[in-house]
């Protein structure tokens, strides 16, 4: 795909990627690499990363709370959200998801809105010594069970 090309959807991050790969890049997408600070300073940035494309069209679940630490807060009046890998659901409060991902410098966060409203947010490695290709999407396990992770 050529600079000028744009990616179709459903298309296939590079040619010959495989079917787990992290999927092409829809419109309101961004990225988020740690660049210094605190642990949570990425997770802190999910709300820059959340676009207002679907302002004024009726979804599921509205645009959420992202709080200094990272949490992802939905409204209370609003359904339970959907789990999030590397989030977990605070225990007294099912409309809130707390990052779990360990520190790591060498994580990019990928970050997006889903037709319905609710938050998407995949995880690839950027390590060159990862065993994962950076155009696969990261699970949680496999963050934890890497030898790279920063501190």
């Amino acid at each position: 795909m050529t600079e000028t090309e744009t990616a179709k959807p459903g298309a296939r991050p590079c040619k010959g990627c495989p079917e787990h790969a992290a999927p092409d890049n829809p419109l309101g997408t961004s990225f988020i690499v740690y660049t210094g600070g605190p642990p949570h300073a990425p997770f802190a940035n999910v709300i820059q990363a959340l676009s207002n494309d679907q302002e004024g069209i009726v979804t599921k679940w509205s645009k959420p709370t992202v709080h200094p630490d990272g949490a992802i807060e939905y409204q209370q009046n609003e359904a339970k959200p959907p789990e999030i890998e590397g989030y977990q659901r605070d225990a007294s409060n099912p409309r809130l998801l707390r990052p779990i991902w360990p520190h790591c410098a060498w994580r990019s966060l990928r970050v997006w809105r889903a037709d319905d409203g609710s938050v998407k947010i995949a995880a690839v490695c950027l390590t060159p010594a990862s065993e994962i290709p950076a155009y696969e999407t990261l699970a949680l396990a496999q963050c934890k069970k890497c030898q790279h992770l920063t501190d």
